[in-house]
């Protein structure tokens, strides 16, 4: 899918169903606003919401506003919504307004971690031959797991975030032990990893019902978690 965002001339009132399934449909539905308002401000009316910083175009709302902009969704689900694609770096934040006075937020995307998270990229071309995209070789799983799913003697002795963890990117066919160290490093940043671990059928191309290890359809930036001080 080369964009999973909707075309500039539809209005978002829903959000793509991929982006749904993985983010849930308010954070979806507020990230497939913002975008729409901030690449099609020259054909709303509420131009006086758009800000320009670094090069890139910030949108105002109140929470209230945006209550009133997306429809669907109360103050409380919006503030949830923010707060998770906030986490997962899809969204930034930033009190522009040159009136001191204002401490409203301003909202844009990150667009490069929107590839990353879900996929969007273009082949890169080889050196000997500019004009050809390079080979991909293509990710293998397994049937099944290498590593056994843990016993519930195992289980019982985890904490609590630690077992939920474990569980959840099991399910997702992440083929990791139950005593693997990088758990631990994970907890802090649990719901990134989850996010990666379950869009990696999209964004990699591989068969959702294999198993996969970490250093298949993991950052390098996670699986070296210890040396960034996750």
């Amino acid at each position: 899918m080369k964009n999973i965002l909707l075309q500039h001339q539809e209005y978002p009132l829903i959000a793509s169903p991929q982006l749904a399934k993985e983010l849930g449909t308010a954070a979806a539905t507020f990230l497939q606003k913002l975008h729409f308002l901030i690449s099609e401000t020259r054909k709303y009316k509420q131009k006086k919401n758009l800000t320009v910083h670094q090069n890139r175009k910030w949108w105002f709302h109140t929470f209230e506003e945006w209550q009133s902009t997306l429809g669907l969704f109360s103050v409380s689900t919006i503030k949830r919504a923010v707060a998770k694609l906030k986490e997962l770096g899809l969204i930034e934040i930033n009190k522009l307004s040159k009136i001191k006075s204002m401490r409203v937020n301003y909202y844009t995307i990150n667009y490069k971690k929107l590839k990353q998270l879900f996929g969007i990229g273009i082949s890169q071309p080889t050196k000997k031959d500019p004009g050809t995209p390079s080979p991909v070789e293509p990710i293998k799983g397994t049937d099944a797991p290498i590593n056994p799913v843990a016993t519930k003697e195992d289980l019982s002795v985890f904490h609590s975030d630690y077992r939920s963890l474990y569980l959840q990117l099991r399910q997702y066919k992440l083929d990791i032990a139950h005593d693997d160290p990088r758990l631990h490093q994970w907890l802090n940043i649990a719901r990134k990893i989850i996010t990666y671990t379950a869009s990696a059928p999209t964004r990699l191309n591989i068969n959702r019902w294999q198993w996969h290890t970490p250093e298949q359809i993991l950052p390098t930036e996670f699986l070296r978690g210890a040396d960034h001080g996750y």
